[in-house]
């Protein structure tokens, strides 16, 4: 994945569904190799081809564990983690919530819409009374009834 040649090649398409392990690399401070392995070691060498030293047949545990690097690959844990990700809103829940939110704003709208019309229709109708009681009281009964 490091690479760019090697990711463009083999994953191109498939950049969510990559997935990557790493393997940390941590040191120790145990002698290499250990003391169970060093006659192993001393049987190998003497059957091989590899140029010995003189004193190889008096000192060949120092040579041994001056000369050769054990590598142990042991696994840290024996869990696993697993991050996925997974979204929280289906394509279902985005249209309701977006319905639900205006028709929330809608509904307030007409409400307030209403008390306005309801607020006109209050002060017209007052502005009608008040008008109506002025002229009555301009207007003497008689005047009324001489009128019908």
């Amino acid at each position: 994945m490091t690479l760019p040649n090697i990711s463009a090649y083999f994953c191109s398409n498939c950049q969510q569904e990559c997935s990557t392990n790493d393997y940390p690399v941590k040191t120790s401070s145990a002698s290499a190799p250990p003391d169970w392995l060093i006659d192993q070691i001393k049987v190998f060498v003497g059957n091989s081809l590899i140029t010995l030293p003189s004193d190889w047949s008096t000192s060949w545990r120092t040579h041994i564990q001056n000369s050769y690097v054990a590598i142990d690959v042991v696994r840290e844990s024996m869990l696993v983690e697993k991050y996925t990700q997974q979204a929280t809103m289906s394509g279902v829940d985005l249209l309701s919530n977006v319905g639900g939110q205006t028709g929330l704003w809608i509904g307030i709208s007409f409400l307030s819409l209403v008390e306005v019309a309801e607020m006109i229709y209050r002060l017209i109708r007052y502005q009608y009374h008040f008008f109506y009681d002025a002229h009555r009281k301009e207007t003497p009964i008689e005047t009324i009834h001489e009128q019908n």
